[in-house]
């Protein structure tokens, strides 16, 4: 079952999950929020209109779009888990959003050996709303 089936399936209602394209659902997300910005959704609204606490990406090689980012940084997530395979894109995204979230954990895996790839999976943390 995909995600959202198996967590009805269990009855959790604290856990909700989207899959898709990042940027286009942060653009969305950014656009809804600043016209909304008092405004709690309920579970009959949009899903780009919910405010989620963990926001979990895995971008390609050349790293986030800049909706994500700021999307990110404006947003009500605690906790960011980054998976990466594009380590000089990880770099600058953890250089942007270091002024909002700190590192809490890394693991480093080495998924197809003999070459020079590996995967990042990076627990970011939000150190304070409005960053430093």
């Amino acid at each position: 079952c995909d995600a959202n089936s198996c967590l009805e399936n269990k009855n959790n209602t604290s856990v909700h999950v989207f899959q898709g394209d990042a940027g286009e659902w942060s653009h969305k997300a950014l656009k809804y929020h600043d016209n909304e910005k008092d405004s709690y959704s309920s579970d009959s609204s949009p899903w780009y209109s919910k405010q989620y606490h963990v926001l979990l990406v895995d971008p390609p090689r050349a790293g986030l779009d800049t909706k994500v980012c700021e999307l990110a940084k404006a947003g009500n997530f605690d906790h960011l888990i980054y998976i990466s395979c594009g380590r000089q894109a990880l770099k600058k995204d953890l250089t942007i959003l270091g002024d909002f979230f700190e590192v809490t954990d890394c693991v480093i895996t080495d998924l197809f050996p003999r070459t020079d790839s590996v995967e990042s999976l990076v627990h970011l943390k939000r150190m304070r709303r409005g960053g430093k």
